[in-house]
């Protein structure tokens, strides 16, 4: 039996936009799950009613209490954050770690530790960014102006299709739950420590430039690097590629 392949969505975005990885990967005879987080996609749930990390991921919580054999989780961009959490809780369910051009957080420290950074807001490639992308008027969340799509492509999917596009502009929650962005992380040797992780670099992101994603490479030393030539969502972009690398990851 082939690992079961678990597939963490970032901010924003739904559990569907892996279904082109996905389907290749079920094609090789790898189980494939790719749960919303709370307050996206198809759950209930508004982002404001997101307490904390065990609440923000507990729909991946319960696959993972329900896994038989270790699993391989992969996270991208914010699901990063959801990614470290889930190491540390879950370290005896986990095969493997991947980190899709995603926030690989040491301890002590946040997304918005490198959002808010000097590196980050003074980074030519992100100034797009944002133009849209604001926190929300309760602060409890960050807003996403889905109605200025040139813009959201250029910093999300520079090499996306226009139907990808398209579909992501329908699916996406115009408002992300700030919890992921403040939680800090608090792993440790033993645990998150570990679980063999890949970090999967996208040099032409213009959402998490190559500059930060190397600079938590370097925060939190040991994993293996992959490199692609993609925008921030090569699950759109190179579905073929980024399959192949997950499934050589996952044998």
């Amino acid at each position: 039996m082939k690992r079961t392949i678990v597939l963490i969505h970032g901010a924003w975005h739904w559990g569907g936009c892996f279904q082109k990885v996905a389907t290749l990967l079920a094609a090789q005879g790898h189980p494939v799950l790719s749960p919303d987080l709370k307050s996206h996609g198809l759950d209930p749930a508004s982002y404001e009613q997101v307490t904390d990390m065990a609440d923000y991921t507990a729909a991946v919580s319960e696959l993972m209490e329900n896994a038989t054999e270790p699993v391989i989780l992969l996270g991208h961009s914010m699901g990063g954050m959801a990614l470290t959490y889930l190491g540390e809780k879950y370290p005896q369910k986990i095969g493997k770690l991947i980190y899709l051009t995603a926030f690989m957080t040491p301890p002590g420290k946040s997304a918005n530790d490198y959002l808010l950074s000097d590196g980050y807001r003074n980074d030519p490639s992100v100034a797009k960014l944002f133009d849209v992308v604001t926190p929300s008027a309760d602060g409890k969340g960050v807003a996403l102006n889905v109605d200025d799509i040139a813009t959201m492509r250029s910093s999300f999917y520079g090499d996306c299709s226009d139907r990808d596009v398209a579909v992501a502009a329908a699916n996406v929650v115009p408002t992300t739950s700030a919890v992921p962005y403040l939680a800090l992380s608090e792993t440790t040797p033993e645990r998150f420590g570990s679980i063999p992780r890949v970090f999967i670099e996208c040099t032409q992101d213009l959402a998490l430039p190559i500059g930060q994603q190397r600079c938590m490479q370097a925060d939190v030393p040991g994993a293996k690097i992959v490199t692609m030539e993609t925008s921030h969502s090569p699950f759109f972009s190179q579905p073929e590629l980024l399959a192949e690398i997950i499934r050589k990851e996952a044998d």
